[in-house]
């Protein structure tokens, strides 16, 4: 292998990974991005047609081919956000002690009047309650419910504008989820083989279930984004394969004081429960126009990553930012110097008696503690479903966790995790097959030399999921010996 290619490898081993949302300024950048380390590509459904995102996913694909490495591809669901219509002049501008009424509608708003694009809020708003535009950036507090149109007054000033969100947050507004866009969203991703879901505005569990149903073979990221998905984060973790901490409404429901708390109970919830996390929105707000991010967003990344995050996430930054590249390595460049600190190699890890009391999530523990103890860089797992890589990413080893699955869809999903270099592998007859092969790749990628110690972990007999019982300590290019 030429050094040109180890440095297009090089990434994949960085601990944290990095999700980047594709868009009309990356969209023809993807090689770069790769090269600069991302690991999992996010399209935006609430942008775009299906025909822009299959041409994303074809490309996604061929670039990641070219490198010989591996790119997840997160479909973000839509979900059902609420909206405000549309103004003339394309927006307005609200005061304090302004008086509005609020019809429902998707059109254009008549003077003194606000359109919400959706039904089903009438009969649940009540006086005192708030209503926040434009993400948040305007507070209307109802006064009254006048038949069809709701009588409030601003409470906090801003500009409103065409097809912004609105959140009713004292409000118990009743969701359709999956929606009926969602639902020929899924059948897309399906069809084009994408391998992360991320399921917008989740509330509960069942909701979670109901789009497992629909692709039972794609991971489910719920994105935490309202009050109600916080009362029932512990069901709603139990249901589904990782969590995206959705800090922009998320921020927009609760007070922005309390966002940061709510972001460390999300990640340690789910670091207990062995699923994984992706930390996002402004993580990097200001490199949408400026090629360098303000201290304090290098501090929010830093932050993220050692609260115990998986990944953290780009969106604007690099689907519609001037500096999609830059953004990208600079998040890289963070991560790796976290990552660096003692106190990163000082986390505290979860104890494995807190879930998951199996053979296979003692087995990864022991792994971690094996490969600690002796200092060993690499522990490799042979695996069906991911499970494996997932129990041992969740410990997070010291040393990097090299994940071999027959199961082009598993490599993929394993892009996500933390520590973990996924790899297609075939499957051998066999373990100490396997074990030989797996060496003898190693030593043909230079991902290991001859006569390094490392740990395998696997399971017997070969090709059954779920069966991981056996460490193994052993040194590349030695006779392998199992019994």
């Amino acid at each position: 292998m030429t050094s040109t290619s180890r440095n297009r490898l090089a990434h994949s081993s960085d601990a944290t990974k990095i999700v980047a949302t594709i868009g009309p300024a990356s969209e023809d950048r993807l090689g770069e991005l790769i090269e600069a380390g991302m690991n999992v590509a996010r399209l935006n459904f609430s942008h775009g047609n299906l025909e822009d995102h299959a041409k994303r996913v074809e490309s996604i694909r061929r670039e990641a081919r070219a490198r010989m490495t591996t790119i997840g591809i997160l479909a973000d669901l839509q979900g059902p956000k609420m909206r405000l219509g549309t103004f003339e002049e394309g927006g307005r501008m609200l005061e304090v002690g302004d008086e509005v009424l609020v019809r429902r509608g998707d059109g254009l708003s008549e003077p003194g009047e606000v359109n919400f694009n959706f039904g089903g809020y009438l009969e649940h708003v009540k006086a005192g309650h708030r209503m926040l535009l434009a993400d948040g950036q305007v507070q209307v507090n109802a006064i009254s419910v006048e038949g069809e149109s709701i009588l409030g007054r601003v409470s906090r000033a801003g500009h409103i504008s065409d097809r912004k969100g609105v959140h009713l947050p004292d409000s118990k507004i009743v969701y359709t989820l999956p929606t009926a866009e969602d639902r020929e969203h899924i059948e897309f991703c399906k069809e084009h083989g994408v391998d992360f879901l991320g399921v917008s505005f989740v509330g509960q569990a069942d909701e979670i279930e109901e789009i497992r149903e629909l692709s039972p073979n794609t991971q489910i990221i719920s994105k935490i984004e309202r009050k109600l998905a916080l009362n029932n984060l512990d069901a709603i973790v139990a249901a589904t394969d990782g969590i995206m901490v959705a800090r922009g409404d998320l921020g927009v429901e609760l007070e922005l004081e309390q966002v940061p708390m709510a972001q460390k109970r999300m990640i340690t919830r789910a670091l207990r429960a062995g699923k994984f996390t992706i930390t996002a929105t402004e993580m990097l707000e200001s490199m949408i126009e400026s090629s360098r991010p303000t201290r304090a967003e290098v501090a929010d990344v830093a932050n993220a990553i050692l609260d115990g995050s998986d990944a953290v996430m780009l969106s604007a930054e690099t689907a519609v930012g001037k500096y999609p590249v830059e953004s990208v390595a600079t998040m890289r460049r963070i991560a790796r110097a976290v990552e660096g600190s003692s106190r990163y190699r000082d986390m505290p890890r979860p104890d494995w008696q807190e879930s998951e009391p199996d053979t296979a999530n003692a087995v990864g523990m022991a792994a971690v503690r094996i490969a600690n103890a002796l200092k060993i860089s690499k522990i490799i797992c042979f695996t069906e479903t991911g499970r494996t890589a997932r129990l041992l990413s969740r410990y997070r080893p010291r040393a990097e966790v090299i994940a071999l699955s027959p199961i082009p869809t598993r490599v993929n999903q394993m892009s996500v995790l933390s520590g973990a270099r996924p790899i297609l592998f075939q499957r051998e007859p066999s373990l100490e097959d396997m074990i030989y092969m797996a060496s003898e790749m190693l030593v043909v990628r230079e991902l290991a030399e001859y006569g390094e110690k490392v740990v395998f972990v696997a399971g017997v007999p070969p090709g059954v999921a779920r069966s991981t019982n056996v460490i193994k300590v052993h040194n590349i290019g030695e006779e392998v010996r199992l019994h």
